[in-house]
C-alpha cells in the first residue's frame, strides 16, 4: 500500500530544525522486524519532535524503488527510511549521488547503520535526534557495482544469516546469531582467498572475511577503534586462521577491539579490493542480506551520500 495518513505534502509546517532540507517523506518497510507495528507511531514521533511527514507504508522492493524515484524527481529534500539495514542499503543506492538527504528510523535488527551515525534506537529519540540533527555526507561501498553502507562479509557469518528465517530474527533478535551460529560452526570450512589491494595482496584460510566501511559490524560489535564512515577507507580483516580455535581466539580479539596490528587477522585499510574463492563460489553478506557471490570488486565512493546526523556527531568516537 502507498500512501499513508498524512495525505498532503508538508509546506505548511515547517521542521523546528531549519537546517533540514523540506519537504520530508517519510518511508516505512512494513516488512521489517518492527515496521508494521511502529506505522503509526513513527509518524506520531516524528509529530512530536517538529516535523511533518508525508508517510508512506511500503510492503515490496518495487514499490519503494517507484516511490524514491518519483520522490527524487519531485524535489523532495528529505526521504526518512524506516526499516533494517538492508531496507536503508536499498534507499541509499538511489539516493547516492543526488541532492535528497536520507534520514534513518532504526526498526530492524541489527540497526547497524543508526550505531555507526551515533543516533538512539529507541523510535522516540530516534525522531528526536533527527529533528535537532543537521545533514552530513557519508562514505558508501559498491561490491560488484552494488551500493552498501556497512559491510560485506564472506564466511560464517553469511552461513549464519542464510540459516536466519523471518520469524527466528522477530522473536529473537540479535541473540538469534550466536544461537544459530553454534549449531553452524561445527561443520563450518574454512575458506581459501586471494585478497589483492594496492596495499597488500595476500592467500588466507579464513572462516570469516569482514569489509567494513562504519563504525559497526552486525549491530553493536565495533570494525576497529578508528573505524568510520566518513575517512574515505574500508578496514578490512580476516578472523583468524583455518583452524576453529584460531576463530574463537581471533574473534575474542575483535570483541575487545585487539585485532588491530594483529598478524593473524591481516587487517588493512583501503579503498578498493578485489576477493577470489580459490576453491569454490562464494555468497556474500552485504548489509545483512545474500545478494552477491564471488569474485567480489569492492570499491569506495567517498562522502557520496547526504544523510541526517544527530547533534554532536562524531564519525571517528565509536
Amino acid at each position: 500500500m502507498v500512501g499513508g495518513r498524512n495525505a498532503l505534502r508538508p509546506y505548511s509546517i515547517m521542521p523546528s530544525n531549519s537546517q533540514l532540507p523540506t519537504p520530508i517523506t517519510l518511508l516505512i518497510n512494513t516488512h521489517s522486524r518492527r515496521g508494521k507495528e511502529h506505522f503509526d507511531a513513527a509518524q506520531e514521533a516524528l509529530a512530536r519532535a517538529g516535523l511533518s511527514v508525508e508517510a508512506h507504508a511500503l510492503e515490496s522492493k518495487d514499490e519503494t524503488i517507484r516511490l524514491l524515484k518519483r520522490e527524487i524527481e519531485a524535489g523532495a529534500g528529505l526521504v526518512i527510511v524506516g526499516g533494517g539495514d538492508g531496507t536503508l542499503s536499498e534507499c541509499a543506492s538511489h539516493l547516492v549521488g543526488t541532492k535528497v538527504a536520507m534520514g534513518v528510523l532504526p526498526l530492524g535488527t541489527g540497526n547497524t547503520l543508526a550505531r555507526s551515525l551515533g543516533l538512539p534506537l529507541d523510535l522516540e529519540g530516534a525522531a528526536k535526534a533527527i529533528a535537532a540533527g543537521h545533514v552530513e555526507n557519508i562514505d558508501v561501498g559498491r561490491v560488484n557495482g552494488r551500493v552498501f553502507l556497512n559491510s560485506v562479509t564472506l564466511g560464517l557469518s553469511t552461513e549464519i544469516a542464510q540459516a536466519l528465517d523471518g520469524p527466528t530474527k522477530k522473536k529473537l533478535g540479535l541473540l538469534a546469531w550466536p544461537i544459530i551460529g553454534g549449531k553452524i560452526i561445527a561443520r563450518h570450512r574454512a575458506l581459501h582467498l586471494k585478497v589483492t589491494s594496492q596495499e597488500r595482496t595476500f592467500r588466507v584460510r579464513t572462516h570469516q572475511l569482514i569489509v567494513a566501511n562504519g563504525r559497526y559490524v552486525a549491530g553493536p560489535v565495533a570494525a576497529s577503534p578508528e573505524a568510520s564512515i566518513q575517512n574515505a577507507v574500508f578496514d578490512v580483516f580476516v578472523l583468524g586462521g583455518a583452524q576453529k580455535r584460531s576463530l574463537a581466539r581471533a574473534a575474542w580479539r575483535w570483541l575487545r577491539g585487539t585485532h588491530v596490528g594483529n598478524p593473524e587477522e591481516r587487517y588493512f585499510q583501503t579503498d578498493n579490493l578485489s576477493v577470489e574463492s580459490l576453491h569454490r563460489q562464494l555468497d556474500a553478506d552485504v548489509d545483512g542480506e545474500i545478494v552477491e557471490t564471488t569474485p567480489l570488486e569492492i570499491s569506495l565512493d567517498a562522502k557520496a551520500l547526504r544523510i541526517v546526523v544527530p547533534r554532536g556527531f562524531e564519525a571517528e568516537s565509536v
